[in-house]
């Protein structure tokens, strides 16, 4: 499994989330986007069920926030 990083750090909507959009649709099977927040994304959160993917959202470690995205198991 490869994990993915995008820094969203400092960036104002809507990029944070297109990035991650752009990131997931390259996304083998297995793999996870791992992206580094200022916030929590909570606009992405029904994008993200639409296309079939899960997330973690944890708050608040050394270096932001760390949205983890993975394909949702069949």
């Amino acid at each position: 499994m490869a994990v993915i990083e995008i820094d969203n750090r400092g960036l104002q909507p809507p990029d944070p989330m297109v990035r991650i959009l752009e990131a997931l649709e390259k996304l083998p099977p297995g793999d996870q986007v791992l992206a580094l927040m200022d916030r929590e994304p909570m606009m992405l959160y029904p994008e993200l069920e639409r296309r079939g993917f899960t997330w973690t959202f944890e708050e608040g470690t050394g270096d932001g926030h760390r949205l983890t995205i993975e394909r949702a198991h069949a």
